[in-house]
């Protein structure tokens, strides 16, 4: 039985991001005091895999994923103490936002990147079909942790830096 386009995009969304967060947010992505070097920029990915992550907005996980490591931060404490949860929450990912657009291409160009290091363009289209073979699907299942691992070596200083200003913005925005 396959799959139709909207699941299997919604599977991949969803594998991604929750790849994603495993990877990068669970195991400590620390925002301070990290002296390990920043990674080399990411090389241009190939075209098809930039259209792949383009196409299927895979790189809107930066807002969510942001959030989730910005909401751990003895920073977002502060916050919290200062104005409260809700109104908190609400600064940080107004900031966020505001901040987004100045990071999705990277983001987006590094996550492509990590997709053309583990499939080859002719399978990045199979995954684009209407009804992806079960192999196929299967393939992409089997491969989201290297996606994932690869993504967090191209992508961990973007999201630090970008969780950074935001909540240091959030933090101007809060004080009394």
């Amino acid at each position: 039985m396959g799959y139709c386009r909207s699941t299997a995009l919604t599977m991949i969304k969803a594998s991604l991001g929750l790849t994603l967060l495993g990877v990068m947010a669970l195991q400590n992505v620390t925002l301070a005091g990290d002296t390990a070097p920043a990674p080399a920029p990411a090389p241009l990915a190939g075209d098809s895999a930039l259209t792949f992550v383009q196409d299927r907005h895979l790189g809107e996980s930066l807002g969510w994923l942001g959030y989730q490591v910005a909401s751990h931060t003895v920073t977002f404490a502060t916050i919290v103490e200062t104005v409260g949860r809700t109104k908190a929450q609400e600064i940080v990912q107004d900031e966020l936002q505001s901040l987004q657009p100045q990071y999705q291409q990277e983001w987006d160009r590094n996550l492509a990147a990590a997709y053309a290091a583990s499939f080859s363009p002719e399978e990045l289209k199979a995954l684009d079909a209407a009804d992806p073979a079960p192999d196929v699907a299967n393939t992409f299942r089997n491969k989201q942790r290297d996606v994932g691992a690869d993504m967090k070596d191209r992508s961990s200083e973007l999201l630090k830096v970008y969780v950074s200003t935001a909540l240091d913005n959030a933090l101007k925005k809060a004080k009394p």
